[in-house]
């Protein structure tokens, strides 16, 4: 893997499928609803898929801080999963089981609306999230998976599009921000890219060899070319350049249609770039024929694939997949956006003889 993203030769095609928490209850026959009341175990079973599908490359991410197991308790209200308060008893919120396992509450903060309010916004620094056990998880999954070979990438958090629809409280209006309110928007991004690299530089300290970065929002399919380069790459480099002075390499998952963009993609000071989502129009060909080997391409293979197809089909495309993006250079086969939670296992082990034989 680290020869891939760097640009060296690889004796074969790193396989790294984009496994996250639902996926990885499904494969190892646990619930979505252990891994949302236990976040710990919702970490230790995403690395424990990639052990049992065979990946080359696992994904760690922080946790709540240990105070939080000890204040908080996630457990069944009225059919709902709910987060309750230790002591008062109170219902902070509940939990999008259907969905990605989003703490939804019960009653949010007033939406962001001025710079002055986004100045007041605190985050954790490195010294914290690592004094408070946000990386406890981590860092064992990480020395557990170093001991088997593995590489290991850690999850840094939203810079840019992601952060302001939470903040601001509607996609919409974020959007609209964004043509309206540039000043606005831009202190939004410098402030969520500053905590982004508080947790890159937590996770350089545990010893991860890797970082994700990068937001769904920010997409061909959402925002125009235009913006992007004013919005998001400045932002997408001060990460990636802060990944780099601590020893990090460090790529970025591009949710949905990324084609408008490829010819921006050297300016985000990336190391490799994971999706290449056919459903949107993407195949690993054409982006190669584009970025050339500027870049490690990542994934590939429709999600739609490994949750509807046969193995055997499965099985084909990734070979594709594999054929464009060449065998001993700059591409890692993967799923070109999240595991479906229901994709089959066999699927998955199709694709992974795609790229281990």
């Amino acid at each position: 893997m680290r020869a891939a993203l760097t640009g060296g030769k690889t004796d074969r095609v790193p396989f790294f499928p984009c496994i996250f928490t639902d996926h990885a209850c499904v494969a190892l026959g646990h619930t979505f609803e252990e891994a949302l009341a236990d976040p710990r175990l919702g970490v230790r079973w995403m690395v424990e898929a990639g052990f049992f599908y065979g990946c080359d490359v696992v994904r760690v991410r922080a946790t709540p801080a240990r105070s939080w197991f000890e204040e908080k308790e996630v457990r069944t209200h009225d059919g709902k999963l709910a987060q309750v308060d230790r002591c008062t008893g109170q219902i902070d919120g509940y939990f999008d089981v259907q969905g990605g396992g989003q703490l939804v509450l019960v009653n949010p903060p007033p939406p962001v609306r001025t710079v002055e309010q986004i100045e007041a916004i605190t985050y954790p620094t490195a010294d914290q999230l690592l004094a408070n056990g946000c990386l406890d998880t981590a860092r064992e999954l990480t020395r557990e998976a170093h001991g088997r070979g593995l590489f290991v990438v850690g999850m840094a958090g939203a810079q840019t599009i992601n952060t302001l629809v939470a903040r601001v409280g509607s996609s919409e209006e974020a959007l609209m921000l964004m043509a309206t309110e540039p000043p606005f928007v831009h202190r939004m991004f410098r402030m969520a890219t500053d905590a982004s690299i508080e947790m890159i530089t937590a996770f350089a300290r545990i010893g991860v060899d890797c970082v994700y970065i990068g937001d769904s929002y920010a997409s061909g399919s959402v925002i125009s070319p235009q913006m992007y380069r004013e919005f998001c790459i400045p932002a997408y480099r001060r990460a990636a350049d802060a990944a780099h002075r601590l020893g990090l390499l460090v790529y970025k998952h591009c949710c949905g249609n990324y084609n408008p963009f490829l010819s921006l993609m050297d300016d985000n000071h990336l190391d490799g770039m994971e999706g290449l989502d056919p459903t949107s129009g993407m195949t690993v060909a054409h982006t190669r024929e584009v970025i050339g080997d500027r870049l490690c391409l990542i994934g590939g293979v429709s999600c739609l694939s490994l949750l509807r197809a046969r193995p055997e089909q499965v099985h084909a495309e990734a070979m594709d997949c594999i054929r464009a993006g060449g065998k001993d250079g700059r591409f890692v086969l993967g799923s070109a956006c999240a595991v479906p939670r229901r994709t089959p296992v066999e699927n998955m082990r199709a694709m992974a003889r795609a790229a281990t034989g």
